[in-house]
């Protein structure tokens, strides 16, 4: 059976929320902004995509009504714990909600209707990978799933041809490779840290970059290198050989895990369509 959905006013309804909220929140010279200006000014912005999305988001429930769709209460109340993680204790976390208006309940609540929605896409879509689908997968990607090669530099970054020339001179002649970044480089954190950019793994460099590197032995540098708006050098300080990854029961899950929500994704805007189609939206203007 179709359903209806009806929406008060977008108009009166922004308009009333303007006049609940005429707190004075900025002056320019003497001219009042109130909090109404802003929910005016959002309002006309962003009210047709947030009306969108709250259809959306109906159609999603009232199928997950249909289906009977559950969700994991200890699951969501993870979810919550790590939001709460994020702050310094839970009186800052509250208090942030409270700025913006909202409760703890509204939080969990809302991660509810998100895990629904997930549950049904899944439910509705068929989604479903077996062990053999995500040891095949593992397959397919073992290289990119393990912990790749990495090595530690230290980087002299300068801004011209002739700099760097000069500073490659210097390190032929036996200068100290971390007190010249110190002194030459242009970048303010290279000089502060002596060159020093940590590990960086193979892979996340530019080709022509990260094979001159990745050539070295630890004590060696490359010559100057174009990089950016300037030219570096590079010395390889130490290395870590690459980790293949290994099909354990945790990357198992975290594989099934990642592959349902990419699933989940990619299929959502498909059944908001098929619902769309079949019900029966009607905006009151």
């Amino acid at each position: 059976m179709k359903k209806t959905i009806l929406l008060t006013a977008l108009v009166f309804l922004g308009a009333g929320l303007a006049r609940a909220q005429d707190r004075v929140i900025a002056t320019v010279d003497g001219d009042k902004i109130t909090s109404g200006d802003i929910t005016k000014r959002l309002w006309w912005q962003y009210s047709a995509q947030g009306l969108a999305d709250i259809i959306d988001e109906r159609l999603l429930l009232q199928e997950a009504g249909r289906l009977r769709t559950a969700y994991d209460a200890k699951e969501a109340d993870k979810r919550f714990d790590a939001l709460a993680a994020n702050y310094k204790d839970k009186t800052e976390f509250y208090a942030n909600l409270k700025a913006v208006g909202w409760t703890a309940d509204d939080v969990k609540e809302l991660i509810k209707r998100q895990l629904l929605i997930k549950n049904t896409v899944i439910a509705a879509k068929s989604i479903n990978f077996t062990d053999a689908d995500v040891k095949a997968f593992f397959e397919a990607n073992k290289e990119k799933l393990g912990k790749a090669e990495s090595v530690k530099l230290r980087q002299i970054f300068v801004g011209t041809q002739a700099e760097a020339d000069d500073a490659y001179l210097a390190l032929s002649a036996g200068a100290d490779f971390a007190k010249l970044s110190g002194l030459k480089s242009t970048d303010e954190n290279l000089r502060k840290k002596e060159g020093d950019i940590g590990f960086i793994s193979k892979g996340l460099l530019l080709p022509e970059i990260e094979k001159a590197i990745f050539a070295l032995q630890p004590g060696q540098y490359t010559k100057p290198i174009s990089t950016g708006n300037g030219y570096s050098m590079f010395k390889l300080e130490a290395s870590k050989p690459g980790v293949p990854a290994k099909f354990d029961d945790a990357l198992k899950t975290e594989l099934k895990t990642g592959l349902i929500n990419q699933a989940v994704t990619q299929k959502l805007p498909e059944l908001v369509t098929e619902l769309r189609k079949k019900a029966t939206i009607e905006v009151v203007r």
